[in-house]
């Protein structure tokens, strides 16, 4: 299960009929509800694991050959290189930074 399938399960749960036939509850939905969830949906705050997701990749795209500081060490991966940025003061948070920004710019194209 997704986490975005698992949150939509927590805010609202599936309901079934108590008449034991194992049938789930329905409701009416028009297109203006729809439309309003899909809005809702396309404007929310990028979840913490969204901006980590980016923030990751900006590390990576950033370094041909990731080195960390002044060092041997070559990164396996985005996770390799991620959890060696942790290693340095401010480094993830940077990044952490950017995506934000990136995703804040992104969501307002589709809200003008």
């Amino acid at each position: 299960m997704s986490i975005a399938e698992d949150e939509a399960e927590k805010a609202y749960p599936t309901e079934y009929w108590n008449d034991g036939s194992g049938c789930k509850k329905v409701f009416a939905a028009n297109t203006d509800d729809l439309q309003e969830a899909y809005i809702r949906g396309r404007e929310a705050p990028p979840f913490d694991v969204e901006v980590e997701a980016v923030a990751k990749r900006l590390l990576w795209r950033s370094c041909k050959k990731w080195d960390g500081v002044e060092s041997d060490y070559v990164a396996k991966d985005e996770d390799d290189a991620w959890d060696y940025a942790g290693e340095i003061p401010g480094f993830q948070e940077e990044y952490i930074r950017q995506a934000k920004e990136l995703l804040a710019l992104a969501r307002r194209a589709v809200t003008e």
